[in-house]
């Protein structure tokens, strides 16, 4: 499969990166890091591309590079995201506000968009929205990154219903706790980003008959 994912220079992403190219998919990585995509492109001989998905024309571009580089796209994976801080409603800024806005939900949505283009013609296609459990809670002081996953959730929801009757696979996925480095602290009770990615790609390997329209799922130590 030719596969473009997002996110791809930490974590979860580079992780199913790696995965992915030793299953032999032909992969697109994006990222901001040149070097990590450097790492990445030495270790797989996947394509990179650095781009920064806060803006919507770098986003854009990256996607249509992408689709040349691979010459057409089956699997979009919508994996990118950030937080700016914890922090009170009454102390976040509207900088952090735009950025988590950009990033977590803007960026996949335009994104899932410039799929459907490229997807509906040929009947066939899969888009995968890494969201987060943060969706299904409320946690203090992280207001901004919960209402962006949320957000990116319905919209995911609603894509899935209007993708599908054209052949094309929508899954949200609701990854719990990971020990990444989008964390401060290591947090080794928590799932590794390889068996994030180990079930991610399960999913593609599911029956041509089956969809996944989306799936929790948290470390022994999460009970809820």
């Amino acid at each position: 499969m030719n596969i473009l994912i997002t996110g791809a220079t930490s974590g979860i992403g580079y992780a199913l990166t790696k995965l992915l190219s030793e299953k032999g998919h032909t992969l697109v990585a994006t990222g901001r890091n040149q070097e990590k995509l450097a790492e990445l492109q030495s270790l797989t001989h996947c394509h990179t591309i650095a781009a920064d998905l806060s803006d919507p024309a770098q986003t854009i571009n990256m996607f249509k590079e992408a689709c040349q580089k691979l010459g057409t796209l089956d699997v979009l994976v919508n994996n990118a995201g950030m937080i700016s801080r914890k922090c009170p409603i009454d102390e976040f800024t509207l900088d952090e506000f735009e950025e988590q806005y950009a990033i977590n939900l803007r960026a996949p949505a335009l994104l899932s968009r410039e799929a459907l283009k490229v997807m509906k013609p040929v009947n066939q296609g899969y888009i995968i929205n890494v969201a987060s459990t943060v969706a299904k809670r409320s946690n203090e002081t992280m207001s901004i990154y919960t209402a962006m996953k949320q957000g990116f959730a319905g919209f995911s929801a609603v894509l899935m219903k209007e993708a599908q009757p054209h052949g094309i696979k929508v899954t949200t996925l609701f990854p719990g706790g990971t020990d990444t480095n989008f964390r401060e602290a290591e947090r080794p009770q928590y799932m590794s980003a390889e068996s994030v990615a180990k079930t991610i790609n399960c999913i593609l390997e599911l029956p041509d008959d089956v969809v996944m329209h989306d799936m929790t799922f948290r470390p022994p130590v999460e009970l809820e």
